[in-house]
């Protein structure tokens, strides 16, 4: 099976196992998410209309308390000062300033009225002295009732403004005391009542006419739109809402109690009002999406999880598969190696007697005067060389089916290294090459195969010196393993060509060189495995192309075998 068909099978299987993980999670989310979006929009819509019940009460108890205080004080004026008082020139207005200090300068003038409407005395900024109020609609009901507020009106004065006014008798004569409270002044008392973008507080007359400034409706006097003067009149103490303009509005109007006649309403865009609860429900949808997306990236890396540890137990099956392999090719060719070397020492034997009796015969004084005497001792000479060398490669095989004894003793690893590299330094010098003995004091001593090791290492510094053609550097370094087990680790490292990445897992398998012919017989690392897992230990190799080659070979304090 293809790479590529392999990937997309598992991203196929992977995006099968995370729908089937998130998605009913999901779906549940959903249908919980609903409900709590249903109950949560309920809840918002109480909790809006209870909260301007409440603001419209408390604005309304506010304005009935300033209205009750502004009547109080025109009425304890009246009945704490006697008329004559009132009617000495500059009495009035030492009256006015005293009353304004206590109801912050809200009254704009006083007045004195007989029972015909006619000034008896006034203080204030107009001219009003002269004016008869005998029609005026306050008037008349202040002579009914004995005590009126009025609504916003212009007057005499063309300024928006409405009376005070109580009816007294003294000594037979009925007279009215009136004090007009400015409009704007009295306004300003709601006008800073702003909360939000969109929400105000004003006060509304019979018909719908402004008694305070309204930012959405205009000013005073000005009649807001029929809908929200009947929107007013139905919500009585409650919540009504209503469209203006294309935008909903909340409103919630509370009749006075000092004024009858007069509302105090509370208006706020509905979109705003819910806005806190809108920034609540964006938060919980925030909080379910990220949760769902939790549940995705958690599913996600659980799966990339064992995906990775199948993908790391299929490589650790395939790498045991290949020790399997390469053990029992090493076994097999183990035994035909331990065959084949004893049938050729033989022959190798009889040829080198057979060369050195030869040879013998050429010193006769008989044979020294044949003409070809230089090229026969030359041919001989090769021949002795070829057979020494076949003898090496048999003593090689031999040594790769096991089959020379061993005897295990102590080790001192940096000692055999120092016999090793003495053995080769000088050699490696000439070829312009330098070999650096880089070992870790205080090594621990382990019970294993010297002159096995000994081949192992020789082997190793052999290879190094071939990687490098024209000088460099072999390092090598020795160290305790790194796990509590008193093992040592040893490293071989050149500076040479390195091995090619397609020849990496080939390096130990019996008869691979990438040596010229002649050089090389492909079997000197494939020993070096079969020692070194024969002594219990590993051997691993790092290379790159153009910059060298790192064998790192570690071993047990305890070769396999030895009585502990």
């Amino acid at each position: 099976m293809s790479e590529r068909v392999l990937n997309r099978k598992r991203k196929l299987f992977l995006l099968s196992v995370l729908l089937y993980a998130t998605l009913p999670a999901m779906l549940v989310g959903l249908v919980a998410f609903a409900f709590a979006l249903r109950d949560m929009d309920r809840e918002m819509q109480a909790r809006s209309a209870e909260s301007f019940r409440l603001l419209s009460r408390n604005y309304s108890t506010r304005m009935d308390l300033s209205l009750a205080d502004l009547a109080r004080t025109v009425a304890l004026t009246a009945d704490m000062t006697p008329l004559d008082d009132l009617l000495r020139p500059g009495a009035l207005d030492s009256t006015l300033g005293t009353v304004n200090r206590n109801a912050l300068h809200l009254f704009e003038d006083l007045g004195v009225l007989d029972r015909n409407g006619r000034h008896l005395a006034y203080s204030g900024p107009h001219d009003l002295q002269d004016r008869d109020y005998a029609n005026e609609p306050w008037f008349r009901e202040v002579m009914t009732k004995g005590q009126v507020i009025s609504d916003v009106f212009l007057g005499y004065r063309n300024s928006p403004h409405f009376a005070i006014a109580v009816r007294r008798e003294t000594g037979g004569r009925t007279w009215v005391l009136r004090a007009s409270v400015n409009a704007f002044q009295f306004s300003t008392l709601l006008d800073g009542e702003r909360f939000g973008r969109t929400g105000e507080v004003f006060l509304l007359g019979p018909g719908g006419a402004l008694q305070t400034r309204s930012a959405t409706y205009g000013n005073m006097l000005q009649a807001v739109d029929p809908a929200v003067a009947q929107a007013v009149a139905d919500s009585g103490q409650g919540v009504t809402s209503l469209t203006r303009q294309g935008e909903e509005l909340l409103l919630a109007a509370t009749p006075l109690k000092a004024k009858p006649g007069w509302a105090l309403v509370v208006q706020q865009e509905a979109r705003e009002a819910r806005q806190a609860w809108a920034d609540k429900l964006r938060t919980l949808g925030l909080a379910f999406a990220l949760g769902l997306v939790a549940i995705g990236l958690g599913a996600l890396w659980a799966l990339r999880s064992l995906l990775r540890r199948l993908e790391r137990l299929d490589a650790e099956k395939r790498t045991f598969d290949d020790q399997m392999i390469q053990s029992q090719k090493l076994a097999a060719i183990g035994q035909l190696s331990a065959g084949i070397a004893h049938e050729i020492n033989n022959p190798l034997a009889i040829i080198g007697e057979e060369a050195g009796w030869i040879q013998d015969l050429l010193k006769r004084e008989a044979l020294s005067q044949l003409a070809e005497m230089s090229e026969i001792r030359d041919s001989l000479r090769e021949i002795v060389v070829q057979a020494g060398r076949c003898k090496e490669i048999t003593h090689k095989l031999l040594s790769f089916a096991r089959k020379m004894d061993a005897t295990i003793r102590d080790v001192d690893m940096n000692s055999l290294v120092d016999d090793v590299v003495g053995m080769r330094e000088r050699d490696a010098s000439l070829d312009n090459i330098q070999i650096v003995k880089d070992l870790e004091a205080n090594l621990p001593i382990i019970h294993s195969e010297p002159s096995q090791l000994r081949q192992v290492l020789l082997n190793l510094v052999n290879n190094a010196i071939d990687a490098i053609p024209h000088g460099g550097t072999i390092t090598v370094h020795t160290e305790k393993s790194g796990a509590d087990d008193g093992g040592v680790a040893f490293s071989v490292a050149d500076t040479g060509i390195g091995i090619p990445r397609e020849n990496i897992e080939k390096i130990f398998d019996p008869f691979f060189t990438t040596k010229l012919p002649g050089k090389g017989t492909g079997l000197g690392l494939s020993i070096c495995h079969g020692i070194i897992q024969k002594l219990g230990g590993t051997i691993t190799v790092s290379s790159e192309p153009g910059k060298g080659t790192t064998f790192l070979i570690r071993l047990p304090a305890q070769a396999p075998g030895e009585s502990k």
